[in-house]
């Protein structure tokens, strides 16, 4: 069943795990007093700051802990801080340089929206520091992903991924059903990846690229202007983001949680949205989550909470299990098409949810075949991928075995 009441999930968690949701959560005379009251029982720090990297929330783990310092007897780690300065000081890095990216690409009349990470954390907590990240994430139009490349080649990037050259066919085919490829500076490892649309499944969320860039927003980010998504589109964008990846950071559900909680999409008004677009669901479970794990109160009726009851208790289970469990490639892999189709109703759709099957990356660097063959790269792919992910480890630790005994 679904779990009813905040207390009675925060009952079936370790003492890290409850003591993170109400440190990261909203914060009112109830929460504060019963985080005082789990801070004095025992816990593990280790696994507190574990977790907390896990769940990408140590900055604000960080700053709750430290605020409750000064009415609260606590032992803070010197771990915990200097994590923290690292991860801020990273960040730093990526928004000068995103801001630096950014503007190049409008001198060169290239439209760009700059994605999650601390242009997202700027925009909804007001901080650029909350949300650490590990690259920077650009929207162009599609048309425009070349040239894109172009002007970050120019600035010192170099592609890795993919790390290779395509062929038409490869690239062509690679274009139309994914949505993102990574560059680096191999001089100040910063990575950004460009994306020519939201998701790789265009059933997903069916907003043009126009109306995206049409409905965007301004953020100033020392002194400078950056555009992001509109609040209407972020929020959507991260429901559908988090649901498909069953909602393993908290990070993701505390970024709706903040939206939700500061008047920036009405409650009402994104469920209308999200039904527009066939996203309901998704945003649905969302609402839900938030109530478990950060004790908001947005009531969900009798029917609405039925159509999401099994898809929650999953995602309640990713986020607080092992996250190996959820970014397996073995066969137990297989469960994840089968959770996204249930998340979105058209035939289309459950037909991409299977994208998995289709040939990658992987398999064209393993596999060298012409353009004219390049149909055999889908009768081929399981045999890859069993390749890949079983008889090639296999091999591997066989022979890093025998490297160890020599």
């Amino acid at each position: 069943m679904i779990i009813k009441s905040r207390i009675q999930f925060l009952s079936y968690l370790s003492p890290e795990h409850r003591l993170l949701i109400l440190l990261c959560g909203y914060q009112d005379e109830e929460t504060i007093a019963e985080t005082k009251f789990w801070l004095l029982k025992p816990f593990n720090w280790t696994k507190l700051i574990a977790l907390s990297e896990r769940h990408r929330v140590l900055p604000l783990l960080y700053k709750s802990v430290k605020k409750f310092s000064y009415s609260t007897v606590i032992d803070v780690p010197q771990e915990l801080k200097e994590k923290y300065l690292a991860q801020t000081e990273h960040v730093m890095r990526l928004a000068s340089e995103g801001i630096r990216i950014s503007e190049i690409l409008k001198q060169k009349a290239i439209e760009n929206i700059l994605l999650k990470g601390p242009f997202l954390s700027q925009q909804i907590y007001d901080d650029i520091a909350i949300r650490p990240s590990r690259d920077i994430d650009i929207l162009v139009h599609p048309n425009k992903v070349d040239e894109t490349i172009s002007v970050l080649t120019q600035e010192g990037y170099r592609l890795i991924y993919p790390d290779f050259p395509l062929s038409r066919k490869q690239q062509e085919f690679y274009r139309k059903r994914k949505n993102q490829i990574a560059l680096k500076n191999p001089r100040t490892a910063v990575l950004i990846e460009i994306h020519w649309r939201l998701f790789s499944q265009r059933e997903l969320l069916p907003i043009s690229i126009e109306d995206v860039f049409v409905e965007s927003r301004e953020v100033e980010i020392a002194s400078k202007l950056v555009r992001v998504l509109s609040f209407k589109h972020n929020f959507e964008f991260l429901c559908l983001h988090g649901s498909i990846h069953q909602w393993f950071r908290l990070i993701w559900l505390r970024d709706i949680a903040q939206m939700l909680l500061s008047g920036m999409v009405p409650v009402d008004e994104a469920i209308v949205n999200a039904k527009e677009n066939g996203n309901e669901i998704p945003v649905l479970q969302a609402i839900q989550l938030v109530n478990s794990f950060f004790g908001t109160c947005y009531l969900l009726s009798p029917i609405e909470l039925k159509k999401v009851k099994s898809i929650v208790i999953q995602a309640e289970t990713a986020i607080i299990s092992n996250e190996k469990l959820t970014l397996s490639h073995k066969l137990s892999r297989l469960r994840i098409p089968i959770y996204k189709m249930r998340l979105k109703q058209g035939f289309r759709y459950k037909l991409t949810c299977w994208s998995l099957l289709e040939p990658n990356f992987n398999d064209w660097k393993m596999v060298k075949l012409p353009d004219s063959f390049f149909f055999l790269y889908f009768p081929l792919r399981p045999f890859i991928w069993f390749y890949s992910f079983y008889i090639k480890k296999v091999v591997n630790k066989k022979q890093f075995n025998k490297r160890v005994l020599d």
